[in-house]
């Protein structure tokens, strides 16, 4: 019986990876029967029906596109809504701020009494002296109160923010570094940059491709976010921080990199957005 040759074999980074394909140390944990959900895939997704009316799009995962595996780390999911008072300047205190101060300290009353010398013992009632040194006596009565209440205070929704996703994602090297870091994040690094900036001038780019060329250049893909047993879609990339300086192997490739990311979501959500959540369908 011939013997085994247990040898491992160098990996061959001169092979073209197929079409799909997922880079990533993630893809270690998958050979070695991890819970997918504790794995974060992000993949470049696009638009299944674009003549559908405006919010019915349907994103799919681009087969075409490869994506990235790797651990998910420190993750947050961030809901932020916005809300105003309006009825701020609608009293009296924001209209007349300067007067009203002085009402709520009792600085008013006490200049009206230093201003006129007011007695109100020994003052006329229909005289000025009297007549003002009444008004000084009613607005020191106001003194420590407020025209705020739970009327004029009341919150009115203005808008949502976007869908914000943030984590550190962790590549590190198992047997590769080339594939399982360097590629992993330079194919996430493309996906946070525009796919083609034009380098042309508008009249050049008019000339040479009509209407098109009033829009020469071509906006960063859309991506998904699969972590945790739904798929967050359709987001896009605002940020990812990497760091320049870690271990390397001799060629220059990092074996461990933690990187930052930011995702948000294209449109603001509503309740049945977060309720239509899905589940991949492979566990």
């Amino acid at each position: 019986m011939p013997a085994q040759n247990n040898t491992a074999k160098e990996p061959d980074n001169t092979k073209a990876p197929r079409k799909g394909a997922l880079f990533g140390s993630g893809l270690n944990w998958f050979e070695k029967k991890t819970n997918i959900r504790l794995i974060a895939i992000i993949k470049p997704v696009i638009e299944q029906d674009d003549k559908a009316g405006q919010g019915q799009q349907v994103y799919i995962a681009d087969p075409e596109a490869d994506g990235i595996a790797a651990v998910f780390e420190d993750a947050e999911f961030t809901l932020e809504a916005q809300y105003s008072t309006p009825f701020e300047n609608s009293n009296p205190e924001g209209r007349m701020p300067n007067a009203m101060g002085m009402i709520q300290s009792g600085q008013l009353p006490a200049t009206m009494y230093s201003l006129f010398g007011l007695d109100s013992e020994s003052a006329d009632p229909n005289s000025i002296q009297g007549v003002a040194g009444q008004a000084a006596e009613a607005l020191e009565g106001l003194k420590n109160r407020s025209n705020f209440t739970k009327i004029n205070s009341r919150q009115i929704y203005t808008s949502s923010s976007s869908v914000r996703i943030t984590g550190t994602l962790v590549f590190q090297a198992w047997a590769n570094a080339h594939t399982e870091v360097e590629a992993a994040l330079r194919l996430l690094q493309q996906y946070v940059l525009p796919k083609k900036l034009s380098d042309t001038s508008l009249v050049v780019n008019v000339a040479d491709s009509g209407a098109e060329g009033l829009f020469p250049s071509i906006i960063p893909p859309l991506v998904q976010l699969q972590y945790g047993g739904y798929i967050y879609k359709p987001l896009f990339i605002e940020s990812l921080s990497a760091p320049m300086t870690a271990p390397m192997t001799k060629n220059g490739d990092r074996i461990a990199v933690r990187a930052q990311v930011t995702l948000l979501s294209l449109t603001a959500w509503d309740q049945s957005d977060l309720l239509k959540l899905k589940t991949p369908k492979k566990a």
